[in-house]
């Protein structure tokens, strides 16, 4: 009765070897390049960052940060500042700084400051 030790561990490498030789996720076929007729225009270049401007707006807005607890003004101008500053922050994130800069300018005059550029 020694065959059924050996015909189990046969058996045994046969299910393993077996396990191994197929994936074990399905796998996506390679991609191809598509082709000429169905290639995407070219993706125009992004607008390059004013540095100066956003040097600028990110004085402006640490001026307003460090100054709008110190305010002597009410609750309510200081949250309506804070939400201009908001504005503004957002406006030069996305490299409109003009009006960025401009929404933070007006925070800082809000709460009785002057904008230091």
């Amino acid at each position: 009765m020694k065959l059924v030790p050996i015909q189990a561990a046969i058996a045994l490498t046969l299910a393993v070897s077996a396990l191994c030789t197929a994936p074990a996720f399905a796998q996506a076929p390679e991609a191809t390049e598509a082709p000429a007729s169905e290639a995407a225009a070219p993706v125009p270049e992004p607008p390059k960052a004013n540095i100066a401007s956003a040097v600028t707006c990110q004085v402006l807005i640490s001026q307003f940060d460090d100054s709008v607890a110190a305010a002597k003004v009410e609750d309510a101008i200081k949250a309506s500042a804070r939400t201009l500053r908001g504005d503004g922050n957002k406006a030069c994130n996305a490299w409109n700084y003009e009006a960025g800069i401009g929404s933070v300018r007006i925070a800082l005059e809000t709460i009785g400051r002057k904008p230091v550029r």
